[in-house]
C-alpha cells in the first residue's frame, strides 16, 4: 500500500479549464468579493492618487456600466429560485412557465459556491430517494426536509423503520416550535418486548373504504400460498368479498360500527346466514352470500333458522348432519386467522377500536403530522412487512378517495377543486423502507405526483431496498427524479447504480509532467502544458467514501450538486405526551345528508313571523286525525271530563271507519201504536243536532257521537223556521238497557279507576 498524501492526486488536481481568459475573468467578477475589491480599487485610487479626480467622470462611467452589467447576469440558482426572490428564473422557463421563481423546497447549500438549493412544488411531487450508510446523516436531512413542510403549514406522514425514540423526541420538539402539539399523533408499534399495552393512538382501517379496498388489504396480510393451498387461499378469497359489501352496507346505513372484532364475528357462519337473510340489506347483497353458501358442500338452507341456528327435527323428518359444512367454512376462515389474530390481538391497542384517532384522510386534508414507528429489530421480517402493507393500503385508499370519480360537470369543481389540489405537497417519508416495503409502493411512487403527494424514500443500499420485493424497490428507485447519495460504503450494485445515474462527461486532463531543475531528488515535476480529452463520470463513487455527515451528492435532471444538507437541529423535546382524544361516536351520514333541510327548518323555527300553515308544502290533515279531533271538541263543549271527551274522540272515529254499522244503528225502529195517546211527561225531548267542530277538515253529517245512539224514541224531525240554517237531525237508535248502561257509566269507572290507582301510588310513596 502507497502513501496516498505523497503520491495519489486527486481528480481535480489533473483536470484543465480550457475556456477562454474573458469568460474566466467574467466568472471571478460575478463573485461577491471579486466584485467588492474591483469596487474598492475605485474608491481607493480616488483617496491616494489626487491625479485621478482628473479621470473620475471616466471612473463613475466605467462602475455605471459594471453595476448594469452585474445586474444583466444570470442570478439563476442550480435549481429553482425560492418564491419571491426579485430575479428572473432561467431554470423555470419551461413550457407554460413565464420564469417566476417558485422554489419551496429547501435543501441545502453547494460546497463549492455556497449557493441554496431549491426545488419547486413540482419538483418535489416527482419524489425523492435518498441513499445513505449509517452515520451519514440520513434521518437528520429527513427531519430537515420535513422541517420545509411545517414552514408551509402543512404536515408529513414520518415512517421510521428503526423506530428510534430519539426520533420521536426530536420531531416532538420540532413540532412544538411550531406551534403545532395538538396536530401530532403516533402510531406506536413498539412494545419493549414486553406484553402491556404500548401508548399510542389508535386506527381503525375498516371505518371507511369501500368493501373491495378493504377485502384487497385483508387479502394482501394472507401468507402466500402455492399448490392445494391456493385453492382454499381463492375459496377464502371469495368469501371476503361476498361477505364484506354487506357489512360495509351496514355500516353505512345501519350504523354498524366495522372494526376488527366485529369482522371476526361477522365471520361464523351462523351470523353469515343470518345476514343472507337480512330483509333490511339489498337483495343483491344478499344474493351474494346466498351464492357463497349455496357452495359450501352439505349447507342446506332449510335445515337453519332466520338467527342461523340449526333447526330442531320432527318426529317426521330425516336428520341433517351440519358437521361437513362447519368443517368446510372453518378451512376457510382459517385462511385470515394470522391477519385477523396480529390486527386484533397483537396490534389490537392500535387497530380494535370504533371511534379511532388516526383517520389517513383526516390526516391529509388537515395537514396533521403522524409518525409512525415501525421495530424491525423486535419483529419478525414477515411480520414488519405486513404492518407496511397495512400503512400503504391507507395510504393507498386515500390516495384513491382523493382522485374522483365523476367525470361529468365545470372544471372548477372536478379538477381544480380536488380535496388534495394545494400549492404546497403533502410530505410522506418511508425511512429505512427495506424493512417493511410492500406491494403498491410502486404504484403510489407513479401515481401520486397528480394528487399532491411528495413521498421520500430512504434506505442505507439498494440491497436493502430489494430485500423483501425487487420489482417494487426497482420501480421506486426509477420514479424518483430527485436522488441524494450521502456516505455510502458498497462497492457493488449502489456503486452501479450511482455511476450509471450520474452519467459521464468530457473533461480535459494534463497529459504528462516533466521533470526540470535537476535529478528527481533534487529537482521538480511541472506540468508540459498538453491536455488531452478524457471520457468519466460526472462524479466520483470514492467521494461518497470521503463524505462527512451531513454532505451529499444531489442528483435533478441534469443538475448535479455537492451540497451540505440544512440542518434544522430541533433538539430534544425536555417531555413528550401521546395526544389522546375524547371516543366520539363519528358524525351521522344521515344527518349530514339532510343537513341542508335542517338548516332551513332552523332558520325558519326562529322566525317569529313564520307558522306552520303558511309553510311552502301543507301538509293535509288525515280524515283518522280530524275525526278524531272533531269528536274531542265536540265532547269538551258537552261535559267537563277529558275521559268523556275522549270516548266521543274514539266513538266518532268508529262511526267514520264503519259507516254501515253507524247508518244501521241509527235506523228508526217502527213503534206500536198505542191505545191512548201518551202524556205530556212522555213527550221526548227535542233533538240536538251535531255540528262539525271548527278547524278541524271533517264533515258535520258524518260526525256521529254515542249520545246520539241511546234515546229508545225516535224523533220527529219538524221544518226549520223561515230564514233559518237547517240543521241535520238524527234518529236516535233503540239500544237495550244493558248496552246503554255499559255507554253511560264506562267513563265515570274509568275515571274513577285512574284516580283511585293515582290515590293509592301516592299513599304508597
Amino acid at each position: 500500500m502507497f502513501d496516498i498524501k505523497r503520491y495519489a492526486y486527486g481528480k481535480k488536481d489533473v483536470m484543465r479549464d480550457i475556456r477562454p481568459l474573458y469568460v474566466r475573468f467574467g466568472d471571478k467578477l460575478q463573485e461577491p468579493e471579486y466584485a467588492l475589491t474591483f469596487c474598492l480599487m475605485g474608491v481607493l485610487s480616488l483617496v491616494f492618487l489626487p491625479s485621478a479626480v482628473l479621470f473620475s467622470d471616466i471612473l463613475l462611467i466605467v462602475y455605471l456600466l459594471f453595476f448594469w452589467w452585474l445586474k444583466t447576469r444570470d442570478r439563476s440558482l442550480p435549481g429553482k429560485l425560492p418564491v419571491g426572490a426579485p430575479y428572473l428564473d432561467r431554470n423555470n422557463l419551461t413550457p407554460g412557465k413565464d420564469g417566476t421563481p417558485e422554489g419551496i423546497l429547501y435543501l441545502g447549500n453547494d460546497i463549492t459556491t455556497g449557493e441554496q438549493l431549491w426545488y419547486s412544488n413540482s419538483d418535489a411531487r416527482t419524489h425523492a430517494l435518498y441513499l445513505g450508510t449509517t452515520g451519514s446523516g440520513k434521518t437528520e436531512g429527513l427531519k430537515s426536509m420535513v422541517t420545509n413542510a411545517l414552514t408551509w403549514g402543512s404536515g408529513f406522514v414520518y415512517v421510521d423503520g428503526k423506530a428510534d425514540t430519539d426520533l420521536w423526541s426530536s420531531i416532538s420538539s420540532l413540532v412544538r416550535r411550531f406551534g403545532r402539539d395538538d396536530d401530532l399523533l403516533v402510531l406506536n408499534y413498539m412494545t419493549g418486548n414486553s406484553d402491556e399495552r404500548a401508548p399510542s393512538n389508535t386506527m381503525n382501517p375498516f371505518s371507511s373504504g369501500s368493501s373491495s379496498y378493504l377485502a384487497n388489504m385483508l387479502v394482501s396480510l394472507m401468507p402466500e400460498a402455492e399448490g392445494d393451498n391456493a385453492m382454499w387461499k381463492e375459496r377464502a378469497v371469495s368469501l371476503l368479498n361476498s361477505l364484506m359489501p354487506a357489512l360495509t352496507w351496514k355500516r353505512d346505513n345501519q350504523d354498524v360500527p366495522l372494526s376488527v372484532s366485529t369482522l371476526r364475528q361477522f365471520m361464523n357462519l351462523d351470523r353469515i346466514i343470518q345476514i343472507s337473510r337480512d330483509e333490511a340489506i339489498p337483495q343483491k347483497l344478499r344474493e351474494s352470500l346466498q351464492g357463497y353458501l349455496d357452495t359450501l358442500p352439505g349447507y342446506v338452507d332449510d335445515a337453519f333458522d332466520d338467527n342461523g341456528k340449526e333447526k330442531p327435527v320432527g318426529p317426521d323428518q330425516p336428520m341433517v348432519d351440519t358437521t361437513t359444512v362447519r368443517q368446510q367454512h372453518g378451512y376457510l376462515t382459517m385462511q385470515f386467522t394470522r391477519a385477523l389474530q396480529s390486527l386484533g390481538d397483537d396490534y389490537g391497542y392500535i387497530f380494535d377500536a370504533q371511534d379511532a384517532d388516526v383517520d389517513m384522510v383526516d390526516i391529509v386534508l388537515n395537514r396533521r403530522v403522524l409518525v409512525v414507528l415501525i421495530p424491525a429489530l423486535e419483529k419478525s421480517g414477515d411480520e414488519t412487512a405486513n404492518l407496511g402493507k397495512i400503512l400503504v393500503a391507507t395510504l393507498k385508499g386515500m390516495m384513491g378517495s382523493s382522485l374522483g370519480a365523476n367525470l361529468e360537470g365545470e372544471s372548477s369543481t372536478i379538477i381544480e377543486n380536488k380535496p388534495t389540489f394545494s400549492s404546497t405537497p403533502f410530505m410522506t417519508v418511508f425511512d429505512e423502507v427495506g424493512y417493511y416495503t410492500a406491494q403498491g409502493m410502486a404504484v403510489m411512487a407513479a401515481q401520486a405526483r397528480s394528487l399532491g403527494f411528495s413521498l421520500v424514500f430512504a434506505a442505507q443500499d439498494l440491497q436493502a431496498m430489494e430485500k423483501r420485493v425487487k420489482e417494487e424497490a426497482r420501480s421506486i428507485t426509477a420514479n424518483c427524479n430527485i436522488k441524494i447519495f450521502g456516505k455510502l460504503q458498497d462497492p457493488t450494485q449502489t456503486r452501479e447504480f450511482f455511476e450509471n445515474h450520474v452519467g459521464k462527461a468530457y473533461v480535459l486532463k494534463a497529459s504528462s509532467y516533466n521533470l526540470t531543475g535537476g535529478t528527481m531528488t533534487t529537482g521538480g515535476y511541472h506540468d508540459t502544458q498538453q491536455a488531452q480529452v478524457d471520457l468519466g463520470t460526472r462524479a466520483d463513487y470514492d467521494d461518497l467514501k470521503e463524505m462527512k455527515e451531513g454532505e451529499a451528492i444531489i442528483s435533478f435532471g441534469g443538475d448535479l450538486n455537492q451540497a451540505n444538507i440544512f440542518y434544522c437541529n430541533p433538539g430534544m423535546a425536555k417531555a413528550m405526551r401521546v395526544t389522546r382524544f375524547l371516543a366520539l361516536p363519528p358524525p351521522d351520514e344521515h344527518l349530514l345528508k339532510h343537513s341542508e333541510q335542517m338548516t332551513k327548518l332552523r332558520d325558519c323555527l326562529v322566525n317569529k313571523n313564520w307558522t306552520a300553515m303558511g309553510a311552502d308544502v301543507a301538509v293535509e290533515t288525515p280524515p283518522e286525525i280530524a275525526a278524531l279531533a272533531g269528536g274531542f271538541q265536540a265532547g269538551q263543549a258537552g261535559t267537563d271530563s277529558p275521559i268523556d271527551a275522549g270516548i266521543f274522540a274514539l266513538a266518532e272515529l268508529h262511526a267514520r271507519q264503519f259507516p254501515e254499522e253507524a247508518a244501521k244503528a241509527l235506523e228508526p225502529e217502527p213503534d206500536p201504536v198505542p191505545d191512548t195517546p201518551p202524556t205530556a211527561a212522555q213527550e221526548p225531548p227535542p233533538v240536538q243536532a251535531t255540528t262539525p267542530s271548527e278547524g278541524v277538515k271533517n264533515t258535520a253529517e258524518k260526525a256521529i257521537s254515542w249520545k246520539d245512539l241511546v234515546d229508545e224514541t225516535p224523533e220527529t224531525l219538524s221544518s226549520p223556521p223561515a230564514g233559518a240554517t237547517q240543521k241535520i237531525g238524527y234518529i236516535k237508535a233503540r239500544l237495550d238497557e244493558k248496552t246503554r248502561n255499559f255507554l253511560e257509566n264506562s267513563g265515570k269507572k274509568i275515571r274513577d279507576a285512574i284516580f283511585k290507582a293515582k290515590g293509592t301510588t301516592d299513599a304508597a310513596e
